[in-house]
């Protein structure tokens, strides 16, 4: 049993795989190469872009060809007041075509076609969005498995060494020279640092498969994590990233496209007290046969060419004030979404203030604890060292030993912790939009 176990974990240390390496910037890539969302948010992008012009708008005229084919039979035998009596057969084919123009309609061409600009405005807004969020995700989920996976190097470590010193005390048993007493309570440690091994080695391949979630890959995709934890960050204040967040962040300047938007809307709801004028301009070619029947029957051919136009000007004088409604509910849709803005722009500071004031106590809590670690560290190699000399007992080295683990456990979290109001700042500040150029991109 015991032999075992000894292979089994011999297995779950040493184990390797052959894996893609990949670093945070090459997820980015396949992020934003295979997401769904952003695949999505592309297409409606596409559309946004086809359906701006002036044609969709209603500036351009229209044609259509029409070609009607008539056949009769008319029986005049009994029509006294005919000129053809008998039967005659008549074949006419007239096609024409016609030409309609919206010549002015209160301005609302042009108002339809600065509509058409803010709402492709508004698409890549949404989209940039998208992409902010999608490299945030893939940013936060990378350093997640690669924390995980620096803790269960550190857990594997510690297996290792309670593993090589249960051996060493089983020959020392085997040999007559030792206690029972500690091979049992290393084996315990075994079991123990088993557990921890088991249980973070699936937090490591959980956090692996958020990410390939987010990266649209299999499940069961496995890589070989290249970047640190390490990160560059600027000295800042605060009022430099409220000066950012207020220029450049992307859910702030979609708020101000709807606001466009909704004065747009206001206009349009005015034009309505303008008269339609139009134009429709027409040409009608015939060509027709004709036959009559009897004694003195004869056919010949016809052939005509009509030519129409006209301007139509409409003004509606009364809609029950429907139109004074509209405008009204108009304008108050343009102070709702002014509104908004302020309330958006008052949320973000709060958020930003948040963030700021959490990235300066999550700075000087990883600093403290990076100290911890390092004393944690000596200790931990002096607490063996003394133990083998025998000057302290097993009880003693496994309160350094758990003291040494929590310590860079809790280092690990803290600097991701650290990492990941880094990357909250530069999200709501519009940085990782500028950084990554994403606006550029999308075109």
């Amino acid at each position: 049993m015991k032999n075992i176990l000894f292979t089994f974990l011999a297995f779950i240390c040493f184990q390797g795989f052959s894996q893609e390496k990949l670093t945070v910037f090459q997820a980015i890539e396949k992020a934003l190469k295979n997401n769904f969302d952003i695949q999505l948010i592309e297409r409606n992008y596409e559309v946004s872009k086809l359906q701006n012009s002036w044609g969709q708008a209603g500036m351009l005229p229209t044609f259509s060809i029409n070609v009607a084919n008539t056949a009769t039979l008319q029986d005049n035998t009994n029509n006294p007041a005919t000129f053809f009596p008998g039967v005659v057969f008549s074949d006419n084919l007239q096609p024409s075509l016609n030409m309609n123009w919206t010549v002015f309609n209160g301005f609302g061409i042009r108002i339809n076609k600065q509509k058409f600009d803010q709402l492709e405005a508004q698409t890549k807004g949404n989209a940039i969005v998208i992409i902010e969020n999608t490299i945030y995700d893939v940013i936060l989920a990378y350093y997640t498995a690669v924390v995980q996976e620096r803790k269960l190097s550190v857990l594997a470590e510690l297996l290792k060494y309670s593993k090589s010193k249960l051996n060493y005390n089983q020959v020392k048993s085997n040999m007559g020279v030792g206690t029972s007493f500690d091979y049992l309570e290393f084996e315990n440690q075994v079991y123990n640092d088993s557990s921890n091994y088991l249980l973070q080695e699936l937090a490591y391949y959980n956090a692996q498969r958020n990410l390939n979630l987010i990266l649209s890959e299999a499940p069961d995709v496995r890589y070989e994590f290249t970047d640190s934890l390490e990160f560059n960050s600027q000295e800042t204040t605060y009022q430099e990233l409220l000066n950012k967040m207020v220029s450049n962040n992307q859910n702030l300047k979609n708020q101000y496209i709807n606001y466009e938007l909704q004065a747009l809307n206001l206009k349009a709801k005015r034009s309505a007290y303008y008269p339609v004028v139009s134009l429709s301009l027409g040409s009608t070619p015939a060509v027709g046969y004709f036959r009559l029947f009897g004694d003195e029957g004869f056919s010949s051919s016809t052939n005509s060419l009509t030519y129409n136009g006209s301007i139509n000007l409409k003004y509606d004088i009364f809609q029950g004030w429907n139109r004074k409604r509209n405008t009204e509910i108009a304008a108050i849709q343009v102070d709702i979404a002014e509104i908004e803005i302020t309330q958006l722009k008052n949320n973000l500071e709060h958020q930003l203030s948040g963030f700021f004031d959490l990235y300066q106590t999550r700075t000087k809590v990883e600093k403290m604890a990076l100290l911890q670690v390092g004393n944690a560290k000596k200790l931990w190699r002096l607490g063996k060292d003394k133990y083998d000399l025998g000057l302290i007992n097993i009880f003693n080295l496994n309160d350094i030993k758990l003291a040494y683990e929590q310590a860079i456990l809790s280092y690990y979290d803290r600097l991701f912790e650290l990492l990941e109001s880094h990357y909250n700042l530069m999200r709501i500040s519009g940085d990782i939009s500028q950084e990554f150029n994403i606006p550029a991109n999308i075109d």
